[in-house]
């Protein structure tokens, strides 16, 4: 019975503070205005202090699972539709004084990006770089005498870039690493399962339907007025874009501005929108999302059995070193709500909720998850810790020293 109530309340505290740390979320993102760009954000590079290793314990082995680092515009009609928009509106003197300067400025950056939809930045190169040394830096143990890393990716060349980023990364820290690079669809199961071109694609899975019906047309219409911003760049919006292409025009005004900070330039476009107006957008965003990935995030359980599958041979061989996955935004935050990581995993009853149990600034570009392994003497249990964007994390487990906890109980939930 004790043991049980134990259990109860470390699930309870471990709820109340995920929770605690996502409560005023609108003061974060007043407090942190990079957080409005969304899946956009830069993931931080910056070291983090971390707990130290349990005592008699030592790390050998991470598993990792990473988003591709910042990128131009992924929407492949974006920087056109925003240039045609910008120039008939000129050309036929419809443009607000507002709407000149953002004209202005667009033009000038409009010949850098016109035909790099997609591609990872010389930012996002940098970021994963750094993103690597950091791991490095942290635990050095992991990349001794005879580790070895291995890495995969999606076919994606912005996501086959961030592995080599990543790996050059490691190297710089240690040219002697032993690292073994590698993509191709017959290992797409661990990086995207759900992938159209995966041949060993499974569709029969549990879905999860949404407990809310409210469409994302309906939560556009009760959170932002749209046309607003198109009020300020145009003298005749109706000229300017077609009434049922305003919203979508205005997105991708929301998109080209949260993108920025991944591309080379001085250039600001902040003043297109007003800080309501992106915190709104901000939820907009974020409701999309969750409301996307929740109903099949369960089709992704492959990434998760492979985690475990690689940290179970690992731990057999005690072979050091880490194993390496980049993919997508779509692909981790899906693991991370089976995972249940800080909250994530919480069945929504109301959209109005969501900001409280999701972030979709948590899924930023270069996003990334680590399983950071420790052995102790042969009779210990192998402890591992999670962290997210290079912090430690949460998991819905029983734990007494927390952010340790004990691999078997985790297998007993997970696998």
């Amino acid at each position: 019975m004790k043991k049980t109530l134990t259990i109860i309340a470390a699930l309870v505290l471990a709820a109340f503070t995920a929770g605690a740390q996502q409560y005023d979320i609108i003061k974060q993102l007043e407090d942190h205005p990079e957080y409005l760009d969304a899946s956009d954000f830069l993931c931080p590079t910056a070291a983090v202090k971390l707990a130290a290793s349990p005592k008699g314990y030592k790390p050998f082995y991470i598993s990792h699972y990473g988003r591709h680092g910042a990128r131009y515009a992924w929407q492949s009609d974006m920087y056109e539709r925003l240039n045609n928009v910008f120039s008939a509106a000129s050309a036929d003197g419809n443009l607000t004084d507002l709407g000149k300067d953002v004209t202005r400025r667009f033009d000038i950056l409009y010949p850098d990006v016109r035909y790099r939809v997609g591609d990872l930045s010389r930012k996002g190169w940098e970021q994963q770089q750094n993103l690597a040394a950091r791991m490095y830096t942290n635990f050095p143990a992991v990349f001794g005498k005879d580790a070895h890393v291995r890495a995969w990716t999606s076919t994606s060349t912005r996501c086959v870039m961030t592995m080599s980023a990543f790996c050059l990364g490691l190297k710089a820290k240690n040219a002697k690493l032993d690292i073994f690079e590698n993509f191709g669809k017959v290992f797409l199961p661990a990086i995207l399962p759900q992938d159209s071109s995966n041949p060993f694609r499974n569709k029969d899975f549990q879905k999860t339907p949404l407990k809310f019906s409210e469409t994302k047309a309906e939560y556009v219409e009760r959170t932002i007025d749209y046309k607003a911003v198109l009020r300020r760049l145009f003298v005749d919006i109706d000229k300017a874009v077609e009434p049922e292409k305003q919203w979508d025009f205005v997105s991708y005004l929301y998109y080209f501005v949260a993108g920025i900070r991944s591309l080379d330039t001085n250039l600001s476009f902040a003043d297109i929108f007003t800080k309501d107006e992106r915190i709104a957008l901000w939820k907009i965003d974020n409701f999309q999302f969750y409301a996307d990935v929740w109903p099949t995030h369960l089709g992704y359980r492959p990434i998760l059995e492979d985690i475990i599958a690689k940290a179970e041979d690992r731990i057999a061989t005690g072979e050091k070193g880490a194993d390496l996955r980049f993919g997508h935004d779509y692909t981790i935050y899906p693991l991370f709500m089976i995972l249940d990581v800080d909250g994530m995993g919480h069945d929504v009853q109301n959209p109005d909720d969501l900001p409280f149990w999701t972030q979709i600034h948590r899924i930023p570009m270069g996003a990334n998850i680590q399983f950071v392994f420790y052995k102790g003497k042969a009779a210990d249990p192998v402890l591992f810790k999670v962290l997210v964007n290079g912090e430690e994390a949460h998991l819905p487990l029983e734990t007494t020293n927390w952010p340790y906890y004990e691999w078997n109980k985790f297998k007993a939930r997970y696998q």
